[in-house]
């Protein structure tokens, strides 16, 4: 599609929507999200798949996480300094993969590997080493990286507006056809990133919840770095299909958020990602799970300090119970007027505590975190947090509660909003969830709607108080660990100076340099004298829904030590005739965030 031209009908915008966001779909069913943000000369790209570990096939879970760590590794084109010397060793390598995945004795399987080990070697000779890091750092790209979880693998770049046709033609080239080259020795990472995940006790805590809420459901039988026994026998048969069943343009989405034009944009994705065919994807199913009849309890076990959390389930994203789900949460806890804030964290009744929604496509829950106090038990602490939630079901809670968590929702999306990368994670989550951008944009007409009856129904239906999962994090030696033992891998060599003929044809090519502009001080920014050496410096961004205002003191930690100290107390303090409590409703209520930060600064 090198001349495609879009009809313009098929370009979209919600109305209302703070952040003027573009859509289009391409022929092929390849989505465009765009938002223009001129605040500076880049722009920051997401490419979403929707494709997360609870597709992992049963047998070889930990493969959606694996194959982005191949994303990386380039093409037939990209990446090899030689195609046709590399391909049969690869071709032997991916052979013998299968081999040792369906052999039984250790013995043979530890020759089979040696014999991968060596080839490896001799095919890594070909290889042009992390030529597409090379490439695009060329173009100016910073915080490149991806991520895998539940439902989605994201491929991230924060790239020069001037750059936006080569990183379409590189990215549209990376997707074309992925080779495995080098995969023995990022398996090696992923074993790292494995074992390193045993110790992490937030991942236990996770995982054991997820196992009470969805039993039989992907989210709590598999998880996104995988079983080791399954890392330990990788299949790239199994990965080049999930690679052509799930990689394909009607799974897909591109996210582009900065500055740049629109209209560029869209046909530059047709000319670079139009040639490719959709299909067909796999429909994922699921069964209902059981409701829980009891309180269920887990332990798990870890060196960090002791926790627990409460979770009940709530039915998935597209529900308008799981779209509630912040606003409860924000009931709970916003750090300021939320019943967790007043009773018992701004009470010192817990070390800390704090209520989240998490939301996926198939399943919700509604999750409560605590750190006990020393000498307090975890069943002490859950009690406490039940107590909070008993409170919500009797709607012991202010009626402008609701509205004032709205205000504050709204507050920090718009925060989120003045930087790309805040626009790009909420444009791509809603695609990953299968919402409609006009659903996130106008939720706030529905949320303002609910009534505090509304919401009490939801919450005695929702979270009863003897029907939920609860984990306990203990100190302690955890029995259940296993990591994965690393077979033996020989130090490869690589060309790290050579480029493949694609590479060089890339870096001849020129992009426009960017026009720089200067800012005048003394237009943007009005000075006004409040009184004697008091100034009130005034700077409108009309790009912004924010007011902030900046109390300003010729003081700072080099004048006083304990300044720093004193200044992360304040929000305990009270005044005269509020107490700290009064306060921070008061200014919840308001819609402001009050945070006193000293640093060292000792003149303005």
């Amino acid at each position: 599609m090198t001349n495609y031209k879009p009809n313009p009908e098929t370009i979209h915008q919600v109305e209302g929507d703070p952040i003027a966001v573009r859509m289009h779909t391409l022929p092929n069913g390849l989505k465009l999200f765009m938002s223009v943000n001129k605040e500076a000369p880049r722009v920051y790209t997401e490419i979403a798949v929707r494709v997360g570990s609870k597709h992992d096939p049963a047998d070889t879970t930990g493969l959606a996480h694996y194959f982005e760590h191949m994303m990386f590794k380039g093409t037939d084109q990209l990446g090899t300094q030689d195609w046709a010397k590399e391909k049969p060793l690869l071709d032997q390598i991916s052979a013998l993969f299968e081999v040792h995945r369906k052999e039984q004795d250790p013995e043979k399987k530890k020759e089979l590997y040696a014999e991968i080990d060596r080839l490896s070697g001799e095919a890594a000779h070909f290889a042009a080493a992390n030529e597409y890091d090379k490439l695009v750092s060329a173009i100016g790209a910073k915080d490149t990286n991806a991520y895998t979880w539940v439902e989605q693998t994201v491929y991230v770049n924060d790239i020069p507006s001037n750059e936006l046709k080569r990183w379409f033609e590189l990215e549209s080239e990376r997707f074309r056809r992925p080779i495995l080259r080098l995969f023995h020795t990022e398996l090696e990472t992923v074993f790292e990133e494995y074992n390193i995940s045993q110790d992490r006790d937030f991942r236990k805590t996770m995982k054991a919840m997820q196992e009470i809420l969805t039993p039989t459901h992907p989210y709590g039988t598999q998880t996104t770095l995988g079983r080791g026994e399954d890392l330990k026998n990788p299949s790239q048969i199994n990965i080049y299909r999930f690679f052509d069943q799930y990689y394909v343009p009607n799974n897909m989405a591109i996210v582009l958020c900065g500055d740049f034009d629109t209209d560029e944009a869209i046909l530059l994705a047709g000319q670079y990602f139009g040639k490719y065919e959709s299909k067909q994807v796999p429909v994922f199913t699921f069964e209902a799970q059981p409701e829980l009849s009891a309180r269920v309890q887990r332990d798990v076990y870890g060196n960090e300090a002791p926790w627990m959390e409460i979770a009940w389930r709530f039915p998935g994203a597209k529900t308008e119970a799981a779209q509630l789900l912040p606003l409860l949460s924000g009931l709970l806890y916003n750090q300021q007027a939320g019943l967790f804030d007043l009773n018992l964290v701004q009470q010192q009744k817990v070390l800390e505590c704090y209520a989240y929604p998490q939301v996926y496509e198939d399943f919700s829950a509604l999750v409560l975190h605590a750190k006990p106090r020393e000498g307090q038990s975890l069943e002490q602490v859950e009690q406490l947090l039940l107590e909070q939630v008993r409170l919500l079901q009797e709607g012991k809670f202010e009626d402008w509660l609701p509205e004032a968590v709205i205000k504050d929702m709204k507050l920090s999306e718009y925060s989120e909003f003045e930087k790309n990368k805040g626009r790009a994670s909420a444009l791509t989550g809603a695609y990953i969830l299968g919402l409609d951008w006009d659903q996130v944009v106008n939720r706030w007409d529905r949320l303002t709607s609910v009534s505090k009856p509304e919401l009490m129904t939801l919450i005695k239906e929702m979270l009863p108080l003897d029907k939920y999962g609860v984990v306990y994090k203990h100190t302690g030696p955890d029995p259940n660990v296993m990591k994965v033992e690393k077979p033996p891998i020989t130090p490869i060599t690589v060309n790290r100076t050579d480029g493949s003929d694609y590479a060089n044809r890339f870096l001849e090519q020129e992009s426009n340099d960017i026009a720089p502009q200067f800012a005048d001080l003394k237009k943007s920014i009005r000075k006004t004298k409040l009184s004697p050496g008091v100034y009130a410096h005034v700077v409108q961004d009309p790009g912004s829904k924010i007011f902030r205002l900046h109390l300003t003191f010729e003081m700072g930690t080099n004048s006083d030590q304990i300044l720093s100290l004193a200044t992360h107390f304040l929000p305990y303090l009270g005044t005269s005739r509020y107490t700290a409590a009064e306060m921070q409703q008061a200014f919840y209520r308001l819609g402001l965030h009050f945070q006193p930060v000293a640093r060292k600064i000792t003149s303005i």
